[in-house]
């Protein structure tokens, strides 16, 4: 009975050792967060983004329009290949769905189940398919890192930001190339694996008022990584008509 107390009390400190993690300083964070990511041969990501614009009319009446993409992706950076769906849907018009398969020459293209249609290039099908690339987010992690929290909370970290800031204003109409406008107030909250330092998911809202045009656009931006150098490649290459015309396009590397 002794000997168990004995071992018990000798395993505690290891065990409160373990659970205790000690949080790095946030440029630390950081710099992990970008060297892990770019040694990646493949990952998944699903990306979600709905923009809501409320406008009001001269008779004070709004009207609402809606718009939301998903993109649910497996890509393997280094082959420049990668595979995936993706969703589009406007509030006024019916809901398309796009199947995507790239490999290092050639991008191919399917929407609503009709002929798989090839581009000269990857770039076409994985710019339209991702919504926004992994490397995006690990911007928008550095821009949160700068303006907002960085805490250790649990076996992540967690980078938040509410409210609104010029600069960070600024910044991140550049990163996501939208209208600057002086009246907008951001939720932002972003995950990131305290051992691996992967990004894992972020929720990204923000609520930009239009004064002069008596409008509210509102952005939500929400997705998940995961499979980092775990994804699998397709088992069958789909049946591509090569009859299908290439589309001329300019070539540049994702």
């Amino acid at each position: 009975m002794k000997k168990t107390i004995f071992s018990a009390l000798l395993l505690l400190p290891l065990l409160m050792l373990s659970a205790c993690r000690s949080a790095l300083p946030g440029e630390e964070v950081m710099q992990n967060l970008i060297n892990r990511s770019a040694d990646l041969d493949s990952y998944h990501q699903f990306v979600a983004l709905t923009t809501t614009t409320a406008k009001e009319d001269l008779n004070g009446a709004t009207a609402v329009n809606e718009q939301y993409t998903t993109s649910d992706a497996t890509l393997f950076p280094e082959e420049k290949s990668g595979y995936g769906k993706r969703i589009d849907k406007n509030s006024n018009y019916p809901a398309t769905k796009s199947d995507f398969y790239v490999t290092p020459e050639v991008g191919y293209i399917r929407t609503d189940d009709t002929d798989w249609t090839a581009y000269a290039t990857p770039d076409v099908p994985l710019a339209t398919l991702q919504v926004y690339p992994l490397e995006t987010f690990i911007e928008l992690s550095q821009i949160i890192e700068e303006y907002g929290t960085l805490e250790l909370d649990g076996d992540e970290y967690l980078l938040s930001f509410s409210g609104s800031d010029d600069a960070l204003n600024k910044e991140l109409n550049y990163l996501f190339q939208t209208l600057p406008t002086e009246q907008t107030d951001y939720e932002i909250a972003i995950h990131l694996d305290a051992e691996s330092f992967y990004l894992t998911e972020f929720h990204y809202r923000s609520t930009a008022i239009h004064s002069d045009q008596k409008t509210t656009v509102t952005t939500e931006l929400t997705g998940e990584f995961d499979l980092y150098n775990q994804a699998q490649k397709l088992k069958t290459v789909p049946d591509f008509n090569p009859a299908e015309s290439i589309a001329e396009t300019a070539d540049s590397s994702f």
